[in-house]
């Protein structure tokens, strides 16, 4: 594949900010490259900001969510090899010219997600990674590459963040439910991996500039879980039955506790030894300890009510 017939696709929504800071890097990194910028819909500066730069700009009347966004990129983009690249994503120089020589796709580069802090939402991210991913995260150059397979994708770190894919097979492997809460790049990347295996590789990476504030950080983490739900808690889904198990003990706790107090503060007593073991399985040295007490509830409550939002809307027979 040529480095000059690829397309990068930027979606983006009310991102006027990184718009502004992320475009002109993406330009500078891949020059060769067609850059399509598809604003969902933005009801920010973010249309105009990008219309300032050499690249090509899809405006959707009305937010739509990321599948359909990404599905006008992919059908816009004028040649074959399309990168999904989020607006939060720096590529790193060599990635065309990497991908080209390799002539295979799907691949998803190494991402730089972690910038070393060692307090805050950035190290307690990295953490969690690290536990929920481990032996594949994080993946360093010595330790070069692997294939996602579907023996390994539920324990694979993946996701469309920087993503090298045929505009065919991305076509191909779109979900039924184009709806806002589908975990649309879970789903999409497992029906891939049923034909084509999918390289991950640090031959070539891009800096993922991570949420760290806690007012980004919240409606993120809420948004992503009912994402999560939908392919990780039904029925079959690698978490279901610990998700069944918590419903199962909520519903037991809270009549139990209103009958007889001791009950109830023998489960409030059972919630914090889980918390304190969460802080200790998911620390690596004693100084993260603080972090994870610290950021642990946070992430906690605003993921649990996005899963909650899902769960509702399951109730109520809505997608």
């Amino acid at each position: 594949m040529s480095e000059k017939r690829i397309v990068v696709v930027v979606p983006t929504y009310n991102e006027a900010q990184n718009v502004r800071n992320i475009v002109p890097q993406i330009l500078s990194a891949l020059p060769s490259a067609d850059v399509l910028v598809v604003d969902d819909g933005s009801t920010d500066e973010t249309a105009a900001i990008a219309s300032r730069y050499p690249v090509r700009l899809v405006r959707l009347p009305h937010n739509r969510g990321r599948i359909e966004a990404r599905m006008r990129g992919a059908r816009e983009a004028r040649f074959e090899t399309l990168v999904f690249n989020d607006v939060r994503v720096i590529p790193e120089n060599n990635l065309l010219k990497v991908i080209s020589e390799r002539g295979y796709e799907p691949v998803i580069p190494e991402i730089r997600d972690y910038d070393g802090s060692g307090w805050g939402f950035a190290r307690f991210f990295y953490l969690l990674r690290c536990r929920l991913y481990a032996p594949y995260y994080p993946l360093s150059r010595e330790r070069g590459e692997f294939w996602i397979t579907m023996e390994n994708f539920d324990r694979a770190p993946k996701g469309t963040t920087c993503f090298v894919c045929g505009r065919d097979r991305w076509l191909a492997s779109q979900p039924d439910d184009a709806g806002r809460d589908t975990s649309d790049d879970t789903r999409i990347l497992r029906k891939m991996v049923q034909t084509s295996p999918i390289l991950r590789t640090s031959a070539v990476s891009a800096r993922y500039l991570q949420r760290t504030d806690v007012s980004a950080v919240i409606p993120h983490t809420f948004e992503r879980g009912p994402r999560f739900a939908d392919y990780y808690l039904r029925s079959g889904g690698r978490y279901f039955a610990l998700y069944a198990g918590i419903w199962g003990f909520v519903i037991l706790a809270l009549p139990l506790g209103r009958m007889d107090p001791r009950r109830g503060m023998s489960a409030a007593g059972l919630c914090l030894a889980v918390y304190a073991g969460a802080m200790v399985y998911l620390s690596r040295r004693w100084r993260d300890v603080p972090v994870v007490a610290v950021c642990l509830p946070v992430v906690a409550v605003a993921f649990g009510l996005g899963i909650l939002k899902w769960q509702i809307r399951q109730v109520l027979g809505k997608r």
